[in-house]
């Protein structure tokens, strides 16, 4: 590809000679050349050359023509003229004569082809003007007939002669006058300007001009080949038109037509009620030739070669491109696509260009071999591609319950599949989505195919499924760049903590580190622990705030990146030790908190999946008591506003020294400002959404219960009730929601938990 045609859009071109040929048919070419160049006889001769849309008509066409010209002896004349070009004006006789006379004049600069030149411009000037007599005629008809009708009436209602004399004679003259009207001003002019012409060309007949054209054409030495292409494009009328051309006017000596179309489209166009097409082109064409069938390897190598051209220019794509899936695509399916030397300039071309918009700061945003073939549905199934990007959940979820209903649905997008494709569309879809094998009888996958699905950038996965649709990355999504960076900054702890920030900063950070998820095992082990510490050093800044039962909060999210990275290091000693010295290195709290609890939780139910040895969870668990002094004695007012206090405290209670931290409590709600600082940690949401609405209620709450497993209430009512202080929205909310538990409480309502 050069710079001038970076995607190949001018690729779909005819090939203009034969260096350029790929397919191995330059030899059918010369050959055809050949042929035609060595009539010489008396009458003309007409060569068709057959073949389907996009099959290479052209091209053999203009192979051909350029071994032709290329000819030291004999060389012919050669005049190409395309009847499609001049259809819509209705001028296909008047300008085959005009460009063959021009062309002629062009190429034979000697006396005598001057003379054939002139000669058959005044042969086009007697034809054309039938022929403009014929269509303004024709034109002329209806209004014509009206005024025959009315006429007609009146001499009908006499029968003397000078009465129907008369309607003769006003009949010529209304005819004239409507051929006027119907014909215009430009049809008279052209039949005067004809008329003027002939005049001046000393008044010769018809027959005397084609007499003369056989003369000048039986003395040249070389013979006159004209080339008609596209005929299938003209409809039944023209194309009866140009044959009738052929055959009526043009049979003179060593010319030689040749016509390139569709066999089965003209015919059909040619056929009525009287004789079939091909009856009709039998008449007409002495040597039909069908173009040779290409080897459909040949195409295939092609379509590699540009495939690889597009591939190469990326070096993540190649990184990415899985040869052996895509050998499964092409050979299970992909093939059936590519046939013709059209379809793959066609395709190409597009999916250069697809390809070019995917690519990242440093890494290809989607998979290479799914791009591939999501592009050759978009190409020659688009109503298949369409269904597909409507129906993003059905196509990205791995099994359901309604499995005959996803069935039903996955079959009906099938079947709009293209005449005898169908067994092809399924083949691709299945290997673009394996999700939906369970609709069609084949096994639902686990959980770690989909991490696989999201790390290899696969359609099916629905972080990745509307790049393919949109050409760009969705808004919330995370570019399969920023993923690359981030595990290249997994050997900083710095950078790769400041990194995190700016995701959510950009407000992507939840589902940034969900998919992040996918490529724990891809992280090197000795980024182990700047991994583990940059991630416990942001786990206190980040939202730790779930929404719903299902809903993961970032917090969630890295700590369960850490838990994960932390089970690869199958030595549990060193697992802790690692843990450890990050925590102890780590301003951050919430997340080795997290890990304590849980894996508390685990022993005390005697199951044996826990991250920590009873040794280092003893030492982990010290040193989170440790910080939790330290902060109460030398940042209180980071700790009253941490937004994990909750859960601090009661583990800080539970593995501490409780009357301390109730102590601390006390001296922390002595002012208004301390009690409502408590009360917000303490302040809990619930979401809610009424029968057939669609807004989602959130209320806010507070369960006094909570507060009094290290506080009494009152002594905090009595501090609140007395202050007249405004506060922020969010201590506004917790003041509301503490007011309205105690209401509830002296009304008798029990609290819900």
């Amino acid at each position: 590809m050069n710079s001038k045609d970076l995607h190949g859009f001018a690729s779909d071109r005819p090939i203009q000679n034969i260096e350029e040929d790929l397919l191995g048919r330059s030899g059918f070419s010369e050959d055809l050349a050949d042929a035609i160049s060595s009539w010489h006889g008396n009458d003309s001769l007409v060569v068709a050359l057959h073949g389907d849309w996009g099959a290479g008509k052209s091209s053999i066409k203009n192979m051909a023509i350029s071994k032709l010209n290329n000819l030291k002896e004999n060389k012919p004349d050669i005049v190409e003229f395309s009847p499609w070009e001049w259809a819509a004006q209705d001028k296909i006789t008047a300008s085959f004569f005009q460009e063959i006379s021009k062309s002629i004049g062009q190429i034979d600069k000697s006396k005598a082809g001057k003379k054939l030149s002139a000669t058959l411009k005044r042969y086009g000037r007697y034809l054309n003007t039938g022929e403009s007599i014929l269509t303004g005629l024709s034109a002329a008809l209806p209004t014509l007939f009206i005024l025959a009708t009315i006429v007609g009436i009146g001499g009908n209602f006499s029968d003397e002669t000078w009465v129907q004399t008369t309607s003769t004679v006003i009949l010529g003259v209304l005819a004239t006058w409507a051929a006027a009207l119907k014909w215009g001003k430009g049809l008279l002019n052209r039949l005067s300007g004809n008329a003027e012409a002939t005049a001046i060309e000393k008044e010769q007949s018809l027959s005397a001009i084609r007499q003369e054209l056989t003369s000048l054409l039986s003395e040249r030495s070389s013979s006159l080949i004209v080339v008609m292409d596209d005929l299938d494009r003209l409809t039944s009328a023209q194309l009866r038109m140009v044959f009738q051309l052929i055959k009526a006017n043009l049979e003179f000596p060593k010319v030689v037509f040749l016509l390139l179309f569709q066999r089965e489209l003209v015919e059909e166009k040619l056929t009525d009620g009287k004789q079939s097409g091909r009856d009709y082109l039998e008449k007409i064409i002495q040597v039909p030739f069908d173009i040779p069938k290409i080897e459909v390897t040949r195409i295939h190598d092609l379509l590699f070669s540009k495939l690889d051209q597009i591939i190469e220019q990326d070096k993540s794509v190649v990184e990415m491109f899985e040869t052996d899936r895509w050998g499964n695509v092409f050979h299970g399916a992909l093939y059936a696509y590519f046939d013709t030397l059209r379809n793959v300039y066609r395709y190409t071309s597009t999916l250069s260009f697809h390809f070019s918009l995917l690519k990242g700061k440093s890494a290809f945003e989607v998979n290479p071999v799914d791009l591939i073939a999501i592009e050759c549905l978009r190409i020659f199934e688009p109503e298949i591609y369409g269904e597909i990007a409507r129906s993003k959940d059905i196509f990205t979820k791995n099994g359901g319950d309604r499995q005959e209903t996803a069935t039903a649905l996955v079959n009906g997008i099938l079947d709009k599949a293209s005449e005898g494709k169908r067994d092809n569309v399924e083949g691709i879809v299945r290997q673009l989505f394996p999700t939906i094998e369970w609709t069609l009888g084949g096994p639902q996958y686990d959980g770690g195919f989909s991490k696989g699905w999201l790390r290899d950038m696969r359609i099916c996965h629905p972080s990745n499924f509307d790049k393919y649709f949109q050409f760009k990355i969705p808004k919330g999504e995370l570019s399969n760049s920023d993923l690359k960076e981030m595990l290249s900054l997994t050997a900083d702890s710095t950078k790769f903590s400041e990194f995190i920030m700016s995701l959510m900063e950009r407000d992507i950070l939840k589902n940034a580190l969900s998919q992040f998820e996918s490529f724990t095992d891809d992280i090197p082990m000795e980024n182990a622990y700047t991994y583990i510490k940059a991630l416990l050093d942001i786990g206190d800044k980040i939202d730790h705030e779930a929404v719903g039962f299902t809903m993961f909060s970032s917090n969630t999210h890295a700590m369960r990146l850490v838990v994960w990275f932390l089970r690869r290091i199958e030595d549990s000693k060193k697992r802790g030790e690692l843990l450890l010295k990050c925590f102890q290195d780590s301003q951050g709290i919430s997340i080795v908190e997290y890990i304590l609890h849980t894996d508390e939780s685990r022993r005390e139910k005697d199951e044996t999946d826990i991250v920590l040895l009873d040794h280092e969870f003893e030492q982990i668990k010290a040193e989170f008591v440790s910080k939790l002094d330290s902060m109460a004695e030398n940042t209180p007012d980071k700790l009253i506003t941490h937004e994990h206090l909750v859960s601090f405290l009661y583990r800080w209670k539970r593995w501490g020294d409780e009357a301390k931290v109730i102590d601390w409590l006390k001296s922390q709600t002595e002012s208004a400002e301390g009690c409502v600082n408590l009360l917000k940690g303490f302040v809990s949401k619930s979401s809610s959404q009424t029968m057939g609405s669609c807004i989602t209620k959130i209320t806010s709450s507070i369960k006094l219960e909570n507060i009094e497993n290290f506080l009494p209430v009152e002594p905090i009512s009595d501090i609140i009730s007395a202050t007249k202080t405004e506060y922020d929205s969010k201590g506004q909310e917790a003041i509301e929601a503490f007011n309205d538990a105690l209401e509830r409480r002296e009304k008798g309502i029990e609290e819900e938990w």
